[in-house]
């Protein structure tokens, strides 16, 4: 999930020079000349912050995401701009009581902003891209999106949100089986991950509740093609395909399960690693 792409100066400069423009951004950084550079070393703890962050999106805490902003917290994205904690946790509580958030971080990269007598002005800039899926009742929506976060003191301090690609897509119920009762491995959990929840391993837990080694759950998915694994100990051991499998298609050096999703659906039991049941 948490992926780090080391970019090009000149592309991740290009970001701010958006950035810097705006009125807010300048008070909080004291942009008056300077550059912004990559961290040759270090930034590496306000990246775990912002991955925190958003991990706490999906589990919809809303008292931990008050605990990593500032009080002074101002946030500009397309569809609101917020100033301050109390609006942060109004609209947190409102987006969390309409659906249910999975995140797919792409990459991620720390800066800092050195002003022209070289001193380091206090606080990181992140610079990242990633995708949110937000279920809803009338289906989910797919936010492609890059934030510019200013992280200050351990504290979120601002946010510039662009986002590249929206779009909503019909869902239909779709449940998943696998059948673990012959198999070797030790776990805790079993999951199914995919391209319907951003291959989030720990978001859509499967359940054995006749004890009889076939997990089961029943998920939101997008109609179209589904791809998904199955997954053990929030993706400690994942299914592992070889390609040309009759139940999987590859893209690139990936391999996964896939299905055509039309309408709801019981999909058939398999077994782990398996095209076909244990049987």
């Amino acid at each position: 999930m948490k992926k780090l792409l080391l970019l090009t100066t000149t592309l991740i400069l290009s970001c701010f020079e958006l950035t810097a423009q705006e009125e807010k951004t300048q008070d909080l950084v004291g942009y008056g000349g300077g550059r912004f550079e990559v961290f040759k070393t270090g930034g590496q703890e306000s990246i775990d912050l912002w991955f925190k962050w958003m991990e706490l999106h999906v589990s919809e805490d809303v008292e931990g995401i008050m605990a990593l902003a500032h009080d002074e917290i101002y946030i500009e994205a397309p569809e609101a701009t917020l100033n301050g904690k109390d609006e942060l946790k109004d609209w947190m509580t409102t987006t969390f009581g309409n659906g249910d958030i999975t995140v797919e971080h792409r990459w991620a990269v720390p800066l800092r902003f050195v002003n022209e007598d070289g001193s380091v002005n206090p606080g990181d800039w992140i610079v990242n891209d990633y995708v949110v899926n937000y279920k809803t009742k009338e289906g989910v929506t797919i936010d492609d999106s890059e934030a510019n976060v200013y992280i200050v003191d351990g504290k979120v301090r601002y946010m510039k949100i662009f986002t590249f690609k929206n779009e909503t897509l019909q869902t239909k119920k779709v449940t998943f089986s696998v059948d673990l009762s012959k198999s070797k491995e030790s776990f805790k959990n079993v999951s199914v991950f995919g391209n319907f929840n951003n291959w989030c391993a720990s978001c859509d837990v499967l359940s054995d509740e006749d004890n009889d080694g076939v997990y089961t759950g029943t998920f939101d998915v997008p109609v179209g093609e589904l791809q998904y694994k199955f997954t053990l100990d929030n993706q400690t051991i994942e299914e592992q395909f070889e390609a040309g499998m009759e139940c999987t298609s590859t893209i690139g050096e990936y391999t996964n399960r896939v299905a055509q999703i039309n309408d709801d659906v019981v999909l058939s039991t398999v077994c782990f690693n398996s095209c076909a049941s244990c049987n």
